[in-house]
């Protein structure tokens, strides 16, 4: 009862480890990331004491309801997709690759197929719930196009 949880759609910043377990690369702040808070009575509390942390940049933005950036969030749908696409018995013979691969640039069209039919389920996901659960707010669960274009522009 005495507990508040703040969640995030993403990570405030993007990074790469440089030595596993020890150090990481910094390579961007987010301009901003939305956040929700349960209960959602106590955002304002949550806000000032994270802002606070995390400094001017990234800016937190309210959203209504910790499933909604939940649904919003690209990792749980780009990592699989893409994994999934690399790897999966259509694409991957099981022999070792000669070259390390890249993770964003072996993307095909196969793997946006994937991750396009990923997105789309999230959708229908969102659409029944909001349709059988009165009020509930699930504005910020776009599809993987629209949270692209919201974060990078």
């Amino acid at each position: 009862k005495d507990m508040i949880f703040m969640g995030f759609e993403t990570l405030p910043w993007a990074c790469r480890f440089t030595e596993w377990g020890r150090k990481a690369t910094c390579l961007g702040t987010k301009g901003s990331i939305l956040a929700a808070v349960t209960p959602t009575s106590k955002f304002n509390q949550a806000f000032s004491m994270l802002q606070g942390c995390l400094g001017v940049f990234p800016n937190i933005v309210e959203s209504p309801t910790n499933l909604g950036i939940s649904l919003r969030n690209p990792g749980a749908q780009i990592h699989p997709g893409v994994m999934y696409g690399r790897w999966c018995k259509e694409k991957w013979d099981g022999k070792p690759v000669s070259q390390k691969p890249l993770f964003y640039q072996g993307v095909d069209d196969f793997t946006e197929k994937v991750l396009l039919g990923l997105t789309n389920e999230v959708q229908a996901v969102k659409k029944k719930m909001e349709s059988i659960v009165t009020n509930l707010d699930l504005k910020d669960a776009c599809t993987l196009h629209q949270w692209y274009l919201d974060c990078y522009g």
